[in-house]
């Protein structure tokens, strides 16, 4: 499908959108370019004018990369399934294979809907992209979505790289990124790609529902200077994150290389005392304690305080326990009151992430359908408690972590297959050599708890890196970048 307009340099609207996405992918680190491309497409014009700039960008021999399609049809209005069908179409009848993910609720929806609606979209996305070999998932976000982005951020009182916004390109689960490639381009620019093909766009009333934030930005009239002022404050937040990421990623780096830094099949974080940087205790604390947001600011910092002044001592925060003695610190899960929250296996799922912190393989003939924590038995303390066990319908153990398979007691229970995503979350969306070190799977049941670092990645891992299970619960914001 060609483009008869014109546009600046001679190039039409939809050729700028593929020269857009070609400098995408381009853009995205090495060793996240792998696998296909996954489009995500709604129905609505943004999304379509992606599905048809990577159609044409495939047909004329510019994106070599295998595509596919799927619509998250969230089922919160009546017309989705609809509007889902004939994105189908439209993808058929350009020769690209789709899919419709639906969202299967068992919980009545309460509090903020469209969050929940974002986690689900993702969470089944991942698992699609998983499903069928895709590397990246791409969306159509584009400059508008940024502007309101940062000025929802501004309106909460966030300062500095925070005012940063949507990235280009994150981490979204072990071995997927999601890509968006239409950052820097307006609104106006997609709608008219869809215009000019002559396809219906879906229309989403609730993008103007004033009840909403984001909808009551749109419907505020913005004059030219005050754009060009948003976005030049925008573009300085995020080159100050850009500084800040690549001055995270060296420091990771140098204390991965130095032995400093490792991660143990437990799930398990440790680190000198003397490196207090907030940013890795932030990211320390996050992925050991399974959480999907950092702490606040200053409960980082009052801890940072304590392990600076006294020798030894404990803290409990963001779902962590954070220990330190020695000269080292060691960031775990907590258990709490009642333990991680069990995890019921998606249906005909083949894999799943337990507790944020653990992709757990599963095959039919397991015969086990639900993940707890091995503390539900009232066994394995507060160190050993918060690793998983699988359970059949009977409540019996019949599988556990690795490091459980001398302490747990049970006779047939069989060692998960399973990866720790921990040293995965505490480097998530940095660019740094040593990176595979703290991302690799778990080898086998022989391993209890070594620590991921200098002198036992070879061994350890094997080779093996970028753990390939997807988060099969919640993928939205697990980690530490936006939504």
């Amino acid at each position: 499908m060609r483009d008869g307009g014109s546009a600046p340099g001679g190039a039409g609207p939809l050729d700028a959108v593929i020269l857009a996405l070609q400098a995408a992918l381009a853009s995205c680190p090495p060793d996240r370019r792998h696998g296909g491309l996954l489009l995500a497409v709604s129905g609505g014009p943004d999304s379509l004018a992606l599905l048809l700039a990577a159609a044409e960008a495939r047909a004329s021999g510019r994106l070599p990369r295998a595509i596919e399609v799927a619509t998250f049809d969230h089922g919160l209005r009546p017309e989705s399934a609809a509007e889902a069908a004939e994105v189908a179409r439209i993808a058929r009848s350009l020769d690209l294979p789709h899919r419709t993910l639906s969202w299967d609720r068992t919980a009545p929806l309460r509090g903020n809907v469209p969050a929940e609606a974002r986690a689900a979209r993702y969470e089944r996305l991942a698992a699609h992209a998983h499903a069928i070999g895709a590397g990246a998932i791409l969306t159509a976000h584009h400059r508008d979505d940024q502007i309101e982005t940062h000025l929802l951020a501004r309106e909460r009182g966030a300062r500095g790289a925070a005012l940063a916004a949507m990235r280009a390109w994150r981490d979204l689960a072990p071995g997927l990124v999601l890509l968006r490639p239409f950052l820097a381009l307006p609104k106006r620019d997609l709608v008219v790609i869809v215009e000019r093909a002559g396809v219906r766009a879906a229309d989403d009333p609730t993008n103007r529902d004033l009840r909403f934030a984001r909808a009551r930005l749109r419907a505020a009239p913005r004059p030219p200077s005050e754009e060009r002022a948003i976005l030049a404050a925008l573009d300085a937040a995020e080159r100050l994150r850009a500084g800040q990421d690549e001055d995270l990623a060296a420091r990771l780096d140098a204390l991965v290389a130095r032995g400093d830094l490792a991660v143990s099949s437990l799930g398990e974080v440790e680190w000198p005392t003397q490196e207090r940087e907030s940013r890795l205790l932030s990211r320390a604390v996050t992925a050991a304690g399974g959480a999907l947001y950092p702490p606040a600011t200053e409960a980082l910092d009052r801890l940072a305080r304590r392990i600076g002044a006294e020798a030894s001592g404990a803290a409990t925060l963001g779902g962590a326990r954070v220990e330190w003695r020695a000269g080292h610190v060691r960031a775990g899960r907590e258990y709490g009151r009642e333990g991680p929250p069990d995890l019921l296996w998606p249906s005909n799922a083949p894999r799943a992430c337990f507790d944020r912190r653990f992709d757990i393989e599963r095959s039919p003939e397991d015969p086990w359908a639900r993940i707890a924590a091995f503390g539900r038995s009232g066994r394995g303390g507060a160190r050993y408690g918060t690793l998983p066990v699988a359970l059949d319908e009977a409540g019996v153990i019949r599988a556990v972590h690795p490091g459980l398979t001398r302490r747990a007691g049970d006779a047939a229970a069989a060692p998960l297959r399973l990866s720790c995503r921990v040293g995965w979350r505490v480097c998530a969306d940095l660019v740094f050599p040593a990176r595979a070190a703290l991302t690799g799977r778990l080898q086998n049941a022989a391993n209890h708890g070594e620590p991921v670092g200098k002198g036992v990645a070879y061994t350890y891992i094997r080779g093996q890196v970028e753990a390939s299970c997807v988060d099969g619960r919640t993928v939205a914001r697990a980690h530490f970048q936006d939504g």
